[in-house]
């Protein structure tokens, strides 16, 4: 019995190596998207898409509810259904939403540090952020995943957007994501070791996410958004550093001044 046991130990020692053997310590800059990265809400703007009678009091109050998945997909069905956009076509509007100011120098200047993973988490989903960030080139610079909603293409060419999860656990977040437990998955990874967390976030959604982040670490929220000015009811909740910003070039000085030398 010993004998099998040992060998037992033996075979997972492959396993035990990589978790803590060979684990990299890196820093981590995490990103959410809509408002942090490109200067607009991507659901919103693409609901402007529709026509008048189709945006009704009835869609509308799903984004009050905080039911932006239910959201999205309704507003594709109707701009593929009933004004017969193609992916592609919708593909080209979401290329088309402007960027933070200085939001794209400093992803690049961040993808040249060579000590630095970049992810985004967000509510949004994989086409519309694939397909902006292929605009810019920008779409082989996130090294630790774009975590989002996925999106399929079906046979007949809708656009299917899906959840990114089924989450019960947390009921500050939707069921189709929670970003604390995005974060959780990212710091236990057995992979690396990040020394340091550099989340970029602008609403309450991201509230979660960076009550998960530890002394070192940096939340980075965006002035004159709605977590920014709920952020002060919820301090005593966190025990990361904190920093605000204003757009990219803000924060981009922020950054290289306090946290990222190079």
């Amino acid at each position: 019995m010993y004998i099998m046991l040992f060998g037992g130990y033996l075979a997972r020692l492959p396993a035990l190596w990589r978790c803590f053997g060979s684990r990299k310590e890196r820093l981590l800059a995490t990103f959410d998207f809509d408002k942090t990265i490109i200067d607009v809400d991507s659901y919103h703007v693409l609901s402007q898409l529709l026509s008048p009678a189709q945006r009704t009091e009835q869609l509308f109050a799903l984004i009050h509810n905080s039911d932006w998945l239910t959201f999205i997909q309704r507003v594709l069905r109707l701009l593929q259904l009933e004004q017969c956009l193609s992916a592609a076509q919708i593909g080209q509007h979401t290329r088309r939403l402007p960027p933070v100011p200085g939001m794209l120098h400093l992803l690049r200047r961040m993808q040249r540090y060579p000590a630095l993973d970049m992810c985004i988490v967000s509510d949004a989903n994989s086409y519309m952020i694939g397909e902006w960030l292929a605009a810019h080139g920008l779409e082989h610079i996130f090294k630790a995943g774009i975590h989002t909603n996925p999106v399929s293409v079906q046979p007949d060419g809708q656009l299917l957007v899906e959840p990114y999860e089924l989450q019960t656990h947390c009921d500050q977040c939707p069921t189709n994501m929670c970003k604390g437990n995005v974060m959780h998955t990212l710091m236990n990874s057995c992979d690396v070791t990040y020394s340091r967390i550099i989340y970029v976030g602008d609403g309450c959604n991201d509230l979660c996410a960076i009550r998960r982040l530890r002394p070192d670490d940096v939340a980075c929220i965006r002035r004159g958004e709605e977590l920014h000015d709920k952020l002060p009811g919820h301090r005593h909740e966190l025990s990361c550093q904190l920093l605000d910003w204003r757009d990219g070039h803000e924060l981009e000085d922020k950054l290289f001044a306090t946290v990222l030398h190079l």
